[in-house]
């Protein structure tokens, strides 16, 4: 979610691979290759990684990067002050 998050933010940014270097890419085209890797891994049933829990987690990262910073984030008062009343007072 991380990772997805700052490629959406800073998609210019380049990128390399620690052991290569030399070989550098976008961080917006590094969020697509693993991307589609993770959903290439769900659809073709790979047991390497859970690619299931990473493409939700990049998906999550797109989620909050386009609308949970403005949509969310905002609502999180209401939410907290729902959950004490809840809860109830604190227990000693």
């Amino acid at each position: 979610a991380v990772l997805a998050y700052v490629c959406t933010q800073y998609p210019d940014t380049q990128l390399s691979i620690v052991f290569l270097p030399m070989y550098t890419f976008s961080a917006g085209a590094a969020i697509k290759v693993i991307m589609g890797i993770d959903l290439a891994g769900v659809l073709l049933g790979w047991k390497t990684f859970d690619h299931a829990a990473h493409l939700g987690g990049a998906l999550f990262g797109l989620f909050w990067a386009h609308y949970g910073s403005t949509r969310v984030w905002p609502l999180r008062e209401h939410f907290i002050g729902y959950w004490h009343e809840l809860r109830g007072p604190p227990k000693k």
